[in-house]
């Protein structure tokens, strides 16, 4: 979207790492493609085609720990990790395998194998829902161009040379890309795709890097030299920002350096609205650099241990051991707060290369989650087995992803009995009453909240999955985008209901997702009866903040004329009202 402002350009996009930024335009095609000679081989050049593809493996392993050992000094040890993705998809069975076939069913030269194959799977990337997984595609363009540049030798590409104090504008920002920029020179970075979990995203926020991704035509639109002004607050970019817009900012950066110190000071606060009531802040965390952040920021503990991570870094199923050790470094940060540990949440919506499933029309209404784990109960109970062991010395609840109703819940209660008495016989210490949760992120389990209660010692709402569901909108369709929409009157009934119910049965209940980690929403899921948030690591001082802002009364005064609204549009205009500064 471009909105033109007093001789001033306006463009739209969605932020991605916040900040603001000021400088000339840099336009360049960062992740442009290398040009990739074709030609037809005969069979005898297919064995050393493939040879030079394994040579070229191993070059580009040795520059991607090189980089990896740069990120890790610069930056930290935690952003080094992402790499260890890369290195993984160098690696990937698949990957060699429709390079291979390709030199030697379709006599193609390796190069033009590679750019086919990297073209192949990253289609298959991005079809996926789960956003975290349809991002790695970016992770596998940048290694298909590492490996075609070191095949390309003399033709390698170039890193481009960035004027100091520039504001980058590219199509796709890759991570390798990322790590060459240094946040002392380069104010900002405006892209026209990426992810919220790509990992060029991650690392810009590691770096302080102003981001705005999925600014449509940016680079069309914008001219090296052309003064920008990037709010990575509001998401929109300014092209030859006029003196007022420019005074304007002026203001804001002053304000937002006055506001970053004061969140800063809330770290070692506790979580209490100003009438007294405490509230459980927890962390949504993916693996063990989260939860570094996490205890830095003096989190409650984590609400969500999303193991996917876990699986995903692999190239094959972890064994039990191996899962053992990557729970218990984690929980070893956290050490004594919980950590909840949510089962493996895969389908065919969320592919492991390891892990061939049957293709489904609709994915995300097919096995998945809890199902899908009790259809193949090797790969639960390898998973129980190492979080029960792992609860003999650190306090860690087991949470079931996508429950649809009580018999997949007992289910999957049996094979934590089932687990439990294995362990029992090997002499094995574990936790015998160790908390289990329910996830409420279908409406059956909605609905089914009171008896799912009978079962379980807590719940975590999923409100991403809940909406979509709820609604019925794919939330990664962009046809159907503004239906999804969390504000819906239904959906917020369904809340009120849900917590009311868990709270009348005397079980925890936490809401985790993109509301609970939005501070505009905190007064509301305060007031409808949420005690307990789960949030990215970087949100918790903002939701803190959100919650020493307001008192109980306010909060309940607010969600009951908001239940009381009966369109989107009437529920915004209260939820701005009530969030509106006073004077």
């Amino acid at each position: 979207m471009v909105e033109e402002t007093n001789k001033s350009i306006m463009l739209f996009g969605e932020v991605a790492s916040a900040g603001l930024a000021r400088g000339p335009a840099f336009v360049c095609g960062c992740a442009k493609d290398v040009v990739v000679p074709r030609r037809t081989i005969d069979a005898s050049e297919a064995i050393r085609e493939m040879e030079r593809f394994d040579v070229a493996i191993s070059e580009a392993e040795r520059e991607l720990l090189e980089l990896q050992e740069k990120v890790r000094q610069k930056v930290g040890k935690q952003e080094a990790e992402i790499f260890e993705v890369q290195i993984l998809l160098l690696h990937d069975s698949s990957l060699r395998e429709k390079v291979s076939a390709l030199c030697l069913m379709q006599k193609m030269n390796v190069e033009a194998a590679l750019d086919e194959a990297i073209d192949t799977l990253t289609s298959a990337f991005v079809r996926l829902e789960d956003p975290y997984f349809r991002e790695r595609a970016a992770d596998l363009r940048d290694v298909g161009k590492r490996l075609l540049d070191v095949l390309a030798k003399d033709q390698r590409s170039e890193v481009p040379i960035f004027p100091d104090g520039s504001v980058i504008v590219t199509p796709e920002l890759l991570p390798s890309m990322i790590v060459q920029l240094d946040s002392q020179t380069i104010h900002g970075v405006i892209v026209e795709k990426g992810g919220q979990t790509a990992h060029a995203t991650i690392l810009a926020r590691a770096r302080q890097i102003p981001l705005l991704i999925h600014v449509p035509d940016a680079t069309k639109t914008i001219r090296t030299g052309d003064p920008l002004i990037v709010d990575g607050l509001a998401g929109r970019v300014f092209i030859h920002p006029t003196p007022a817009i420019r005074r304007e900012y002026d203001r804001l950066e002053a304000d937002l350096q006055a506001h970053q110190t004061a969140l800063k000071g809330l770290i070692d606060l506790p979580a209490v609205t100003r009438d007294g009531v405490s509230i459980k802040l927890y962390a949504n965390i993916g693996k063990s650099a989260d939860a570094v952040a996490a205890a830095t920021l003096n989190a409650d503990g984590v609400g969500l241990y999303r193991t996917e991570f876990v699986f995903l870094v692999q190239d094959h199923f972890p064994s039990e051991e191996e899962q053992y050790l990557m729970y218990r470094t984690t929980a070893d940060r956290l050490k004594p707060r919980e950590v909840v540990i949510r089962a493996l949440d895969i389908g065919s919506d969320k592919l492991l290369s390891y892990f061939p499933l049957p293709r489904e029309a609709n994915p995300s209404l097919g096995c998945r989650g809890t199902r899908l784990l009790l259809a193949h109960p090797e790969i639960l109970h390898a998973q129980l087995r190492a979080i029960l062991r792992l609860s003999a010395t650190h306090p860690v609840s087991i949470l079931f992803p996508m429950i649809g109703g009580m018999e997949e819940l007992r289910a999957a209660k049996a094979a934590i009995e089932s687990v439990k008495a294995s362990l029992a016989v090997e002499h094995e210490s574990f936790n015998p009453r160790i908390p289990v949760g329910a996830m409420i992120e279908t409406p059956a389990a909605a609905i089914m909240t009171g008896q799912l209660a009978q079962e379980v010692d807590f719940f975590s709402v999923g409100t991403n999955d809940l909406v979509q569901y709820l609604l019925t909108t794919d939330r990664t369709s962009s046809e159907v985008a503004s239906y999804y929409e969390p504000l819906h009157p239904a959906m917020l009934q369904v809340l009120a209901s849900v917590v009311a119910v868990a709270n009348a049965k005397g079980k925890r209940i936490s809401i985790c997702g993109e509301i609970a980690g939005n501070p505009a929403y905190t007064q509301l899921l305060l007031g409808l009866g949420f005690r307990s948030l789960s949030v990215s690591p970087g949100e918790i001082l903002e939701i803190k903040n959100a919650i020493r802002s307001t008192s109980m009364q306010q909060a309940e005064d607010v969600a009951r004329r908001i239940l009381e609204s009966d369109t989107i549009q009437e529920i915004k205009a209260c939820l701005r009202a009530a969030n509106a500064p006073t004077q």
